[in-house]
């Protein structure tokens, strides 16, 4: 036979070999699947876990899903079988969202309950998030449809903030509206923080809630904080603009203190402005104290200085009492030091009261000392009265003040005749309103340690010299 005769018979040949082969293959029918169990079970979670694919031709049926879903969890328990679990049901979620999330809130335990219920409601919030939302308010009210909830606000936030938002109003008010509303703020506000920023302050006014509004702020602060002040510079005048200006004092000066600072002191309404700064100083404390103290003695308006001055102390007393008391005790006698005295000895109460009443008695202010001096004794008194009462007998308390002290412990005008015994090796003193107290003043330059102080030995803090006191023209705070 001649070559170019092979060259025509060759391809004809190969043709007719196939067709043969495809009339011998039944109508219909494809490759088997290999059957489900744990040796062939892709625990990467790839496209072929479970020895399918989601990607070809045919089509898989929601039950088969299930059972592939089942076999899964013939696994031993752990990070393996979670991770294959998760694979699958997702698959499951991309095709039949509403059979995968059923199932899965009745059948699935632990862990993978609880992860389930959140990748699914995200997955679901992607393709349909008002049927999503329409099926996550009849789950049982638990902690799973908390993060139900909260899987399904950020994904639909970051569709349409909008939308997310006005869904939230069919969700019982209660933490876990709180929760939502703050994750919607915080995705939307990734997009367009002046819409986030301005549904969170309608939010805050309707709810009294704030959380959303912080966090909006805040992301607003870190995309473009001229655009954030300008924001709320511009609102109009009122209790919602001042909420505004302290949130964003709060979160620009976690970042730029300083600058914070310069924008707060030049807001014109005296008491926004005051607020505004307090704020800076709260934040700033928490980070660099030291320097928060320094703008707090330079701001220019004396209530401002006193109400941040509280504000300082609060902070600084949790992370450093010993700079806090040297600091503290350089300050000249006025209603700031007072103001900061009585921040100051709150926080230290439970730990070193007897330094904090020391301090106490350094207020100026009669009527603020004494409230202090009940308010502080009482505690002592409740959690330690033996040592408490020997403090209360060595200085010059007033009367009415000494009365208040022990009235609030032992629910009597006087001590009673007869105390309690307490775990001390002596038994609490007896009172007598009528019997003259010794004073003792303890200068400034003696330190004082008890065993209820959590700084270590050689660090003590520094005592103030008390003021000297008149018992009978000391008013008295109810």
């Amino acid at each position: 036979m001649k070559p170019k005769s092979l060259l025509i018979l060759l391809p004809l040949l190969a043709i007719w070999i196939a067709l043969a082969w495809w009339a011998a293959t039944p109508s219909g029918s494809a490759p088997a699947s290999p059957p489900v169990t744990a040796a062939n079970v892709n625990t990467s979670g790839g496209p072929t876990a479970m020895g399918f694919s989601t990607g070809g031709a045919q089509a898989i049926s929601s039950d088969a899903m299930r059972d592939q879903l089942i076999a899964i969890l013939d696994l031993p328990p752990g990070p393996h079988r979670l991770q294959a679990t998760l694979a699958a049901f997702n698959r499951w979620m991309e095709k039949y969202p509403s059979d995968a999330m059923t199932w899965g809130e009745d059948s699935l335990e632990g862990h993978e309950r609880l992860e389930a219920m959140k990748s699914g409601m995200a997955i679901w919030a992607e393709k349909d998030p008002t049927a999503a939302a329409d099926w996550v308010l009849g789950m049982a009210p638990d902690p799973s449809k908390n993060d139900a909830i909260l899987a399904l606000a950020g994904a639909w936030a970051a569709q349409s903030g909008p939308a997310a938002a006005q869904w939230l109003d069919q969700i019982p008010n209660g933490t876990t509206r709180s929760q939502a509303a703050k994750t919607v703020a915080d995705t939307w506000s990734k997009t367009d923080p002046a819409k986030a920023t301005a549904w969170s302050l309608q939010y805050y006014s309707d709810n009294n809630d704030a959380a959303a509004l912080q966090t909006s702020i805040a992301a607003w602060v870190q995309k473009d904080v001229q655009g954030a002040s300008n924001f709320v510079g511009n609102l109009p005048s009122g209790a919602l603009q001042t909420v505004a200006s302290n949130n964003l004092a709060l979160q620009w000066a976690a970042t730029d203190p300083i600058a914070a600072s310069v924008w707060a002191l030049s807001i014109n309404d005296p008491r926004q402005r005051e607020e505004a700064e307090v704020n800076v100083i709260d934040s700033w404390a928490q980070w660099e104290p030291k320097k928060a103290a320094d703008e707090v003695t330079q701001l220019p308006d004396s209530d401002t200085q006193i109400a941040a001055a509280g504000t300082l102390m609060t902070q600084w007393v949790n992370s450093d009492a010993v700079a806090a008391s040297q600091w503290l005790d350089q300050l000249t006698t006025s209603p700031t030091k007072d103001s900061a005295i009585v921040s100051f000895s709150t926080g230290l109460i439970a730990h070193d009261p007897t330094s904090a009443m020391n301090w106490v008695l350094a207020i100026q202010d009669p009527a603020q000392r004494n409230q202090q001096l009940i308010a502080l004794g009482s505690t002592w008194a409740a959690s330690d009265p033996a040592t408490a009462m020997q403090w209360i007998q060595s200085n010059n308390l007033p009367e009415p003040v000494l009365n208040q002290i022990v009235s609030s412990y032992y629910g009597a005008a006087a001590a009673p005749e007869e105390p309690a015994a307490t775990t001390d090796a002596a038994p609490a003193p007896t009172l007598n309103p009528d019997e003259p107290v010794q004073v003792i003043i303890t200068p400034s330059s003696i330190t004082t340690t008890t065993s209820q102080s959590d700084a270590p030995a050689g660090d003590t803090l520094p005592q103030p010299t008390p003021v000297d006191t008149q018992p009978d023209e000391s008013p008295i705070i109810n």
